[in-house]
């Protein structure tokens, strides 16, 4: 019997890590640094804000190239579209592979914000999420 409970004990330990390797493997996706390469370029965000954004801080009075910038990355990970318009089932989609379903769900369900334009909707969803704990850069 000890065997057996052994055996249950290391399955959910090798699920555990299998989903923190899925986390970590997002952020090394060659396409996701491309995409934050890309935006930086486009939205002319400081290098300052940039890193912050990265390591999933919050930055007080974020400026408009700030907000660009993730609204710029939301729409190449095809988050959100070009008029700033989340489109939930891939938000969801995407969001299963950092948490369970029933928690990306209920995420995109109490983060689904609309601002004045796309940037400023771009951040307040991301700060919504910071606000959650998800790390979403």
């Amino acid at each position: 019997m000890s065997v057996r409970v052994l055996i249950v004990f290391a399955t959910i330990a090798l699920a555990g890590v299998s989903q923190v390797v899925a986390q970590q493997e997002i952020a090394e996706l060659p396409e996701v640094k491309g995409y934050k390469l890309h935006c930086i370029e486009a939205s002319g965000i400081t290098e300052a804000s940039a890193k912050k954004l990265s390591a999933g801080e919050a930055i007080k009075d974020p400026d408009q190239p700030t907000k660009c910038f993730v609204q710029c990355f939301f729409q190449k990970l095809r988050l959100v579209d070009e008029n700033g318009v989340v489109l939930k089932d891939k938000l969801e989609a995407f969001l299963t592979r950092l948490m369970d379903a029933d928690k990306a769900k209920d995420y995109v369900k109490q983060c689904d914000i609309r601002r004045t334009n796309p940037c400023d909707t771009a951040y307040a969803i991301y700060d919504c999420y910071l606000g959650k704990k998800a790390k979403l850069f």
